[in-house]
């Protein structure tokens, strides 16, 4: 009996310690066990992170056990370990010789990897292109340390508030946004599968741009063909479904219906359902406004060159529905973008851009008392589904 008793107990100490969180600390170090200062170390899948200090050290808390740290740093391969406890931990990173050739764009040029000294840190269009995002915003939330994304809304193509490395001292950390070097305020207009590279300087790097990139500068290149590349025509296409992932518990009809003629019995009235068996489950409105949601994406390009010039054009279509309100929340971006750039003396080139954008959004009422949300958790389950030619139904409560 002492036995099962101490195995049970061994149970439930061990499921407490698996669903816990835990503060993780270690050391980043090379091959030569010298510690290396400003590796981002992220909470993989998440915006969670650190980065660390002059000796290599970093400390993150309240991390799920079983979740996985990457860690990343210009010249060194993304590594990646799992955290199962708090012990300390130890990483040695080892230099990526191909990534030191790399070409980085920062204020003032570009330079490689390897001769870059400030806080730069690049997302590629492979990584965009992996993820197939609605905006751009969400090609950088969780890709790089540093930078917070936050959501304004859950409509389809809602706003969202990028920071860099935390809020300015006057209350606005908008970060300067440069498409092919030129200033835009709105992300959602562009087309993620137009972006060759995001470049996000976080530092004094940004300084060259001036006040305006005191919050931290986002550089963003587009594609363009390539000299003697002949002429290449792509198509991409996805077809996807959003749907929520959990729904709050809420009572059932009949459970309803108990409780109000408690409440009725109590202050003295006569309960207002006779016989509770007559409700049944009623209507989950939770079921009755939330949907699968499409999401829609066409786009082709055609880009290529010659000897000394280089050409691209690109259109590209999407459309998403709301999860909430099926079609009555959409958004739709339609755009097309040009470039030619040619040689014409050795130390003079032309370079040329055209981008068109139009988008739309229909979005439903999100305010705490007017919100969907708000009144498909309010609403009584006695209520049924009705049509608007259909005559209300004689009880309600």
């Amino acid at each position: 009996m002492r036995q099962k008793l101490f195995k049970m107990l061994m149970l439930l100490c061990f499921s407490y310690a698996s669903g816990q969180n835990i503060e993780i600390s270690g050391n980043v170090q090379d091959n030569s066990g010298f510690p290396i200062p400003g590796v981002n170390v992220i909470v993989k899948n998440t915006t969670k992170g650190a980065v660390t200090d002059f000796d290599g050290n970093f400390t993150i808390v309240d991390v799920p056990t079983g979740s996985i740290l990457v860690f990343s740093y210009i010249g060194y391969v993304t590594k990646e370990v799992t955290v199962n406890n708090s012990d300390k931990l130890t990483v040695t990173m080892e230099e990526d010789l191909a990534k030191l050739d790399e070409v980085v764009v920062i204020g003032y040029g570009a330079q490689k990897k390897k001769e870059v000294t400030g806080a730069v840190s690049v997302v590629s269009s492979e990584t965009i292109e992996a993820l197939k995002p609605t905006r751009v915003e969400q090609a950088l939330q969780g890709q790089v340390a540093g930078v917070n994304i936050t959501s304004q809304s859950g409509s389809p193509g809602g706003n969202t508030t990028i920071s860099i490395r935390g809020v300015s001292t006057n209350g606005d950390s908008r970060p300067l946004i440069l498409v092919d070097g030129n200033v835009i305020e709105d992300l959602s207009v562009i087309n993620p599968n137009d972006i060759a590279s995001v470049n996000v300087l976080k530092d004094a790097t940004a300084g060259i741009y001036g006040v305006r990139a005191a919050n931290g500068v986002i550089l963003i290149t587009t594609k363009t063909g390539r000299k003697e590349q002949p002429l290449t025509i792509e198509y991409d296409m996805y077809v996807g479904f959003q749907e929520t992932t959990r729904k709050i518990p809420v009572l059932n009809a009949s459970e309803y219906g108990a409780l109000v003629n408690e409440a009725f019995a109590a202050g003295g009235e006569t309960p207002p359902f006779s016989d509770l068996s007559q409700l049944g489950v009623g209507t989950d409105w939770q079921d009755e406004v939330f949907e699968k949601a499409p999401i829609i994406n066409h786009g082709i390009t055609f880009k290529g060159g010659n000897e000394k010039s280089t050409y691209a054009f690109n259109s590209s279509f999407i459309t998403q529905d709301g999860i909430v309100g099926g079609s009555k929340s959409n958004f739709t971006r339609f755009t097309q973008r040009a470039s030619y750039n040619v040689d014409l003396l050795d130390n003079l080139k032309f370079t040329s851009g055209l981008f068109l954008t139009r988008s739309s959004k229909r979005n439903l009422v999100e305010s705490a008392l007017g919100s969907v949300l708000f009144n498909a958790l309010n609403m009584a389950p006695t209520i049924p589904v009705i049509d608007e030619e259909v005559d209300s139904p004689s009880q309600k409560v």
